[in-house]
């Protein structure tokens, strides 16, 4: 029995050729001929034969790794943008390591240092909630390893790649859906106020209503930090005169959706039946609600983390220059519901 691998060297060997001659036939080089290729070809399935692929790494001076680092794999749409990344990485002959910050800046340096530890090709990064410091990601850059951006639009870092979900257009379709329905009181429930990748969503909202020739109302926008009890503090406000209340519902995310309007039918709100409410996700269980959203914003994350690996193996193929900074944007897609 053979316990250990086989090489290269011992399949030439066997096949008394060549090792040159050996790994360009496993290759399918055209200056091989067809009956040598198919001779080594057999033998080396006949022998189990796995080529060294630490071996072939080392000798490119690439390690196949690429590192990922976002938020969490609880939210849904970090999920999805992992299988786009994982399967255009794959076709490519690449596997990924992937690291949750949890929204901690603190945790996204360890994780920054450990992949540059770990010699990843490239870095692909949905920075955190408080990423406003940068040096930990240019460390990759100065050591020749190409990082991109994607999800989460690093504003304060003008000279680097990036792949985003145009959410500026989401949310003015969603807010002008709402308006073409007669919606004349509009609210936007926005993420954490001071964050720079919330800002987009907000000014799509602010453009429909102006090109529509509706006022704005600052009593009609409230920001949460994405957990249950701000949020229900954020609907307490938008919703704290009956009277003048908003009619609908833009929300940045589905969750914080679906906390309002868990909110809104325990406290027995007089008007809850009437208000129409849409946000971004698209989850697959809406059509299962009691009472679902219109609509939803549809931000196509598969795309998002696919485009984000193409680009990132484009620099580190040479394809384009690690300088020549690219922006690419995913647009989004109302999806209403029956």
């Amino acid at each position: 029995m053979q316990n250990t691998p086989v090489t290269l060297k011992f399949l030439a060997e066997k096949l008394n050729m060549s090792v040159s001659t050996v790994s360009k036939a496993l290759n399918n080089y055209s200056t091989i001929n067809e009956f040598t290729k198919k001779r080594v070809q057999q033998m080396a399935e006949e022998l189990h034969f796995r080529p060294n692929k630490s071996a072939i790494n080392l000798k490119e001076r690439k390690s196949r790794i690429i590192g990922i680092i976002l938020p969490t794999l609880l939210d849904h749409y970090f999920t999805r943008s992992i299988y786009g990344i994982e399967q255009f990485a794959m076709l490519n002959g690449y596997n990924v390591i992937i690291g949750q910050s949890h929204d901690d800046f603190e945790k996204e340096k360890q994780l920054a240092n450990m992949l540059l530890n770990r010699r990843v090709d490239g870095l692909i990064i949905a920075i955190s909630k408080n990423t406003q410091d940068f040096s930990h990601l240019a460390q990759f850059e100065q050591m020749g390893l190409p990082v991109v951006y994607y999800t989460r639009n690093p504003s304060f870092n003008f000279s680097c790649h990036k792949v985003l979900g145009n959410t500026f257009q989401g949310c003015y379709q969603a807010t002008k859906f709402l308006i073409d329905k007669g919606h004349k009181k509009i609210a936007y429930l926005g993420g954490p106020k001071m964050i720079n990748f919330t800002h987009d969503r907000f000014n799509g909202y602010i453009n429909a209503l102006k090109d529509h020739h509706i006022p704005f109302n600052a009593n009609f926008v409230a920001y949460t930090d994405f957990d249950e009890e701000n949020t229900v503090h954020a609907i307490q406000k938008l919703f704290a005169n009956p009277v003048q209340a908003p009619t609908a519902l833009v929300a940045f995310k589905e969750p914080i959706l679906f906390d309002a309007i868990k909110y809104l039918k325990s406290i027995g709100y007089p008007k809850f039946n009437e208000i129409e409410c849409i946000g971004f996700g698209n989850t697959p269980f809406i059509n299962y609600l009691d009472h679902a959203p219109i609509a939803s914003i549809e931000e196509n994350p598969e795309a998002v983390g696919e485009n984000a690996m193409q680009l990132l193996l484009k620099i580190i193929n040479q394809e384009i220059h690690v300088n020549s900074y690219q922006k690419i944007m995913i647009d989004c897609k109302l999806i209403v519901h029956g």
